[in-house]
């Protein structure tokens, strides 16, 4: 994860534009969610039963970080699934994801 990807991060946490967990899927149905970024290292089950209910209530998601790193953002142990609730902010983190894919960052 790149150091321009947890300040955008850090910042939707400070402004509280964010949420995790299984709140991401309550909060989504209501269409808040702007973008939700799901652990590369989860699980398998994990994985699918959060990518299938991102996928049914079409939540724009991307799988991004470790759970080590979405965690130690929050100061928790582990996160499998963060979003982020400000359209502005979810827009410069896919931009960011973006350009680090085509820089093979990831």
């Amino acid at each position: 994860m790149t150091e321009k990807i947890k300040a955008m991060i850090n910042f939707a946490i400070r402004a509280r534009k964010y949420t995790i967990g299984e709140n991401v899927i309550q909060i989504g149905k209501n269409g808040k969610v702007r973008l939700a970024l799901l652990a590369l290292d989860c699980s398998s089950a994990t994985k699918k039963k959060y990518s299938d209910k991102l996928n049914f209530y079409q939540i724009p998601y991307i799988e991004y970080g470790t759970k080590e790193e979405l965690g130690s953002l929050l100061n928790k142990n582990e996160i499998s699934l963060f979003a982020i609730t400000d359209v502005n902010i979810a827009k410069q983190i896919k931009k960011l994801v973006k350009e680090d894919e085509t820089n093979g960052l990831q």
